[in-house]
C-alpha cells in the first residue's frame, strides 16, 4: 500500500470489519481475461463464506480458477471539505475501514457443514429468527439444498486500509472531529473518536 499510514495488518482489526460488514465484493477471473466482480451477503469464521448457485458464470469461473479477491467496507463517512476549510474543495475526503482478502475458493461439499453455514448467514441477516433452521432433515429445504452451493474463500493474504485523516495536520484532525461531534449523528461520533485516536 502506497500510504503506509493507512495500512492495517493486525488480524483482529481486519477480522472485526469482516465480522460486521453487511456487504462484500468478490472479484475473480473470467475465461476471456476480463475480471468479474459481484456483491455478496457473507459471513466470516476465518473464511469468507457465502451461498449461490452451483451453475452459471461465477461457478464456472471459480471452478476454472479458484483465485479470488474479496473486499468489504465497515465504517464509512464522507467528510465534506467545509469540515476542514470553507474554501478549499480538495479538503474533501472520506473516513472508512476497508479490508482486502486474497485467497482461493472452494465449494463446501459436506451437507451438515453447508447447512451450518447457511444458518450462520440467516442469523446474521435475520437475527429475529422466525424460520426453521436449515437442515438436511427438513423436507422444506430438500430441493433448494440440491441447487444451492455454499462457498468458502480461505485467506492467503489480508490487509486493511483504515483512513481517518491521518494525512492531515493535528489541527485539522481536531477541527474535523469537533465539527463531526457538533453534527451529533451516531456515525459522526464514532468517526470523530477514530480520528482522535490517530493523535495518540
Amino acid at each position: 500500500m502506497r500510504r503506509k499510514e493507512f495500512e492495517v495488518r493486525k488480524k483482529d482489526q481486519i477480522e472485526d470489519v469482516l465480522k460486521t460488514a453487511e456487504v462484500g465484493y468478490l472479484a475473480f477471473n473470467g475465461p476471456d481475461g476480463w475480471p468479474r466482480i459481484t456483491p455478496l451477503n457473507f459471513v466470516y469464521d476465518g473464511r469468507v463464506l457465502w451461498h449461490g448457485a452451483i451453475a452459471g458464470e461465477r461457478f464456472e469461473c471459480l471452478k476454472a480458477d479458484p483465485r479470488a479477491t474479496f473486499s468489504a467496507v465497515g465504517l464509512y463517512r464522507y467528510l465534506p471539505s467545509h469540515l476542514a476549510s470553507e474554501e478549499n474543495a480538495t479538503s474533501a475526503t472520506a473516513a472508512f475501514k476497508s479490508v482486502l482478502v486474497r485467497g482461493r475458493c472452494r465449494v463446501i461439499e459436506d451437507a451438515e457443514e453447508k447447512c451450518a453455514i447457511l444458518n450462520q448467514i440467516m442469523a446474521k441477516y435475520q437475527p429475529e429468527g422466525r424460520y426453521r433452521k436449515v437442515s438436511p432433515q427438513e423436507s422444506i429445504y430438500s430441493k433448494v439444498l440440491l441447487a444451492t452451493g455454499v462457498y468458502a474463500l480461505t485467506p492467503e493474504e489480508m490487509v486493511g486500509k483504515f483512513k481517518f485523516a491521518q494525512n492531515k495536520s493535528e489541527e485539522d484532525r481536531r477541527k474535523i472531529a469537533a465539527k463531526l461531534k457538533e453534527k451529533g449523528g451516531p456515525v459522526d461520533w464514532i468517526v470523530a473518536e477514530e480520528i482522535l485516536k490517530t493523535l495518540s
